[in-house]
């Protein structure tokens, strides 16, 4: 089975699924390495990914705490005075 440099790849792709002979029983574990995606050596690309990271590290440091995508998606519905996302 051929791989790509894990250098090569985005961290949202892994592309074995070429690779693997049909009727393979496969395993995948996908679990968080980090409390904090955000680790100190991250370093935004542009202007606005660092004035962004900037801000949330103030929210952080003011006591804010970090939403999961349904406290966002709840908050969002409430903002929005109750409406759906659709």
């Amino acid at each position: 089975m051929s791989q790509m440099p894990m250098s090569d790849l985005r961290p949202d792709e892994l592309n074995v699924w070429d690779d693997l002979p049909a009727g393979v029983l496969v395993r995948i574990t996908v679990e968080r390495l980090t409390d904090d995606p955000m680790t100190e050596d991250y370093q935004p690309r542009s202007e606005i990914g660092r004035l962004a990271l900037a801000a949330r590290k103030a929210y952080l440091a003011g006591g804010g705490e970090l939403l999961s995508a349904d406290e966002i998606s709840a908050e969002v519905r409430r903002r929005r005075g109750g409406l759906s996302d659709e």
